[in-house]
């Protein structure tokens, strides 16, 4: 994917991603048993929220914002499987 940056009316850095495939690309996700693949539509076509939820750092940063325990859930969990595979990794020497 190509990554190009953008500047949105709220003054804050968004990247706009460009799809990979072609518009009428099929897709080959074989998520259904009769019918049609799945075409890849314009990069217009989509939800904008779509494009958003690559931007790890914004959705970490709303995260934390708007649901205060669940980030620190995730911040203490990440940090306990650094732990272990650190522990793992040393014991293994």
């Amino acid at each position: 994917m190509v990554l190009l940056r953008r500047w949105m009316s709220t003054s804050r850095v968004l990247f706009n991603v460009k799809s990979s495939c072609k518009a009428g690309t099929v897709l080959n996700l074989k998520v259904r048993k009769n019918g049609d693949e799945p075409v890849a539509l314009e990069d217009s076509e989509y939800p904008e929220w779509l494009w958003e939820m690559l931007d790890k750092k914004q959705i970490n940063a709303d995260l934390k914002a708007n649901d205060f325990m669940k980030w620190r859930r995730r911040q203490l969990r990440k940090e306990n499987t650094k732990k272990i595979n650190n522990n793992n990794f040393l014991s293994k020497m």
